[in-house]
């Protein structure tokens, strides 16, 4: 499993972040704690390197979260919905569920 699903899997379910009005919230050093099987430097570059771009508010595969000040940033909304239609497509093909289509509307 990639980090950026194990990451999104591990918001999901509420084991990172902190939930406030506007979404999730991670910081640093919580991301770091939980991912500390992690023993190269990757740990310490992806969440910078998977922030939106300043002016842009849109989602890309590599890019989903907004950088909020130095160590914290919010979960697009988008990407978490995403990875729950991931997630539920794997659970339907793993049990061998016919899908009616591949669209999933929350």
């Amino acid at each position: 499993m990639q980090l950026k699903e194990r990451f999104l899997n591990a918001i999901i379910s509420g084991e990172l972040g902190r939930t406030d009005d506007e979404g999730v919230i991670v910081e640093t050093g919580e991301f770091k704690k939980y991912f500390s099987d992690i023993k190269s430097d990757y740990v310490n570059s992806f969440l910078p390197a998977v922030t939106i771009e300043k002016g842009r508010c849109s989602i890309s595969h590599t890019k989903y979260l907004f950088r909020i000040r130095k160590g914290t940033y919010r979960v697009h909304p988008d990407a978490i919905k995403e990875q729950i239609r991931i997630n539920i497509k794997n659970e339907m093909a793993l049990n061998k569920v016919p899908l009616k289509n591949d669209r999933y509307y929350f």
